[in-house]
């Protein structure tokens, strides 16, 4: 008997050691990430003014070379291409310019109701060119200071990569639903695209890491940066082929 009850006291110590050590290895990737996204931050909102300047400078002289009446057809072509590269370049730009602090101008302190309901219908035409059908909820009373700019640029990324992730099944449909639970505000995204490995999952928010071939991973990298100023926090469900589920959870 007292070996059994050895054996009882040894397992529940064992259990509750390991639980600790899933816990604080869990604590410590959290705060690994939130300083990752800290220093990006700040480099890239500090590098980004700098760029932008040239950059818009140089756009405006191509604008003004191109409406010349002396140059030729070809050389037109390449003030034309030479354009679109800049146009690419700031992009890059605005998408980096995301990740800076906050800014006093743009902080409000509401319910998130006006951000969603103008990101989802910025999205609509988008995903109406792509046979995705948006069904979005709303059901939130609580409030949250944040940066309106900020957090509609972060569920426009998150919008669209649903979107695209049902591109190649011609279509699907797009579940928004913004609720509350116990004093969190809950915004769940899902869509019925491609999905992902578990692997890919776990990459997601890293820097430079993308699921699109084409894609720089910087849309991911500023939601999580987004989610992490205001204290939140992003689960991701996938399965391969029948679609992904984003749950985001922002305490108030």
């Amino acid at each position: 008997m007292n070996a059994f009850t050895t054996h009882v006291g040894v397992m529940i110590i064992n259990m509750i050691l390991i639980e600790k050590i899933i816990t604080n290895i869990k604590n410590r990737e959290r705060i690994m990430q939130s300083e990752r996204l800290n220093v990006i931050s700040e480099l890239a909102a500090s590098v980004s003014h700098e760029i932008r300047n040239p950059l818009t400078v140089t756009s405006g002289f191509l604008q003004l070379l191109n409406k010349s009446k002396t140059i030729s057809k070809e050389e037109k072509q390449y003030v034309e291409l030479s354009l679109l590269e800049l146009q690419r370049a700031e992009k890059i730009v605005s998408d980096y310019l995301s990740f800076a602090k906050p800014q006093s101008e743009n902080m409000v302190h509401s319910n998130m109701k006006a951000e969603s309901e103008y990101t989802k219908n910025i999205i609509i035409p988008y995903a109406t060119m792509h046979k995705v059908e948006v069904k979005f909820n709303f059901n939130n009373s609580l409030n949250k200071s944040y940066d309106r700019n900020q957090i509609q640029q972060c569920l426009i990324n998150l919008y669209k990569n649903g979107i695209e992730a049902m591109k190649e099944k011609d279509g699907g449909t797009l579940f928004i639903d913004i609720s509350e639970k116990k004093q969190n505000i809950i915004i769940s995204i899902r869509d019925t695209g491609i999905g992902m490995t578990n692997e890919e999952i776990s990459r997601l928010g890293k820097p430079y890491y993308s699921t699109k071939a084409e894609g720089t991973g910087l849309g991911m990298l500023m939601v999580y940066s987004t989610i992490d100023k205001v204290k939140g926090s992003i689960e991701v469900e996938s399965e391969k082929g029948k679609g992904t589920t984003f749950l985001i959870t922002i305490p108030t």
